[in-house]
């Protein structure tokens, strides 16, 4: 069977109800995808028998990584070595996606598709404040290729001959937020990737104080960061700028963050949108 694209999920350890939620969002997708879940040895057996119930259910659409791999940016280059389609995107496993996602980024031809997210508390509940709308002239207007990648945010959905072509995600960056949605879209616009942005956010996802990427450790966020910096040759004074504007959300949740800006208030409205 051919398929539209891959989705790939991902899985360290996860609340069964929302892994469920996620995976089920990928499988019903308006158009046929392909999606590829890639656990981790440290996955709870409650996570493990979830998704084996859920491959059984649709055996063909649902394939599960063996052996299971540590660390994320391995699991996500597993995830897209294993998928069979052109056009692969990424799905954490805490979030889901709308039922048209898929198909309305690949009504754009381009290498890296982006859809903007919908923010969402722990129980699911709208978030709009921390949102993140995006739009082409928005994007074209950061003249730097680091201004546009930290614009560019999840769903991605992504040109696999592109993505080949730098050899995926970054294994030696670490292993916190940022090689993914962030270096991964620095390292192809620098190669030339193409860009295309939906009209309307097509991702949920869901904000809460639980185990995620983003909220490990602050120290390892940023060496991390140095790192991404390091690679693409950034200096001093721009390298300290950009330290200490992401730095912020570093191992703390966006509504704790926004939370302290508005109390902060000072005439400038606080805003999710970290670019």
């Amino acid at each position: 069977m051919s398929y539209a694209a891959s989705v790939v999920i991902p899985l360290l350890r996860q609340d069964d109800r929302w892994l469920e939620r996620a995976l089920r969002s990928a499988l019903v997708q308006s158009v046929p995808c392909e999606v590829i879940v890639v656990p981790s040895p440290h996955t709870p057996p409650s996570n493990v028998a979830l998704v084996e119930d859920m491959r059984r259910g649709a055996p063909s659409r649902l394939v599960v990584a063996s052996p299971p791999m540590s660390g994320f940016p391995r699991a996500v280059n597993t995830g897209f070595g294993l998928a069979r389609a052109e056009r692969f995107g990424l799905l954490l496993s805490d979030d889901w996606l709308e039922p048209t996602a898929v198909q309305e980024c690949l009504e754009i031809s381009a290498d890296v598709v982006s859809t903007g997210l919908w923010s969402v508390a722990a129980d699911g509940s709208d978030l709009p404040h921390l949102s993140r709308r995006l739009d082409m002239e928005s994007f074209l207007k950061r003249r730097t290729f680091e201004r546009r990648a930290a614009y560019l945010t999840h769903f991605l959905l992504f040109s696999r001959s592109k993505v080949d072509s730098i050899g995926g995600l970054d294994e030696t960056l670490g292993e916190t937020p940022g090689i993914d949605d962030y270096d991964l879209i620095w390292t192809l616009l620098e190669h030339g990737a193409t860009v295309g942005i939906t009209g309307r956010p097509l991702y949920n996802y869901r904000i809460h104080g639980r185990d995620r990427l983003t909220l490990r450790d602050r120290e390892e966020q940023t060496r991390t960061l140095l790192r991404i910096l390091d690679k693409h040759g950034v200096r001093d004074p721009e390298r300290g700028h950009l330290v200490e504007r992401q730095a912020v959300w570093f191992g703390r949740s966006e509504d704790v963050v926004y939370a302290e800006r508005r109390a902060g208030f000072s005439g400038t409205p606080a805003r999710a949108n970290r670019s």
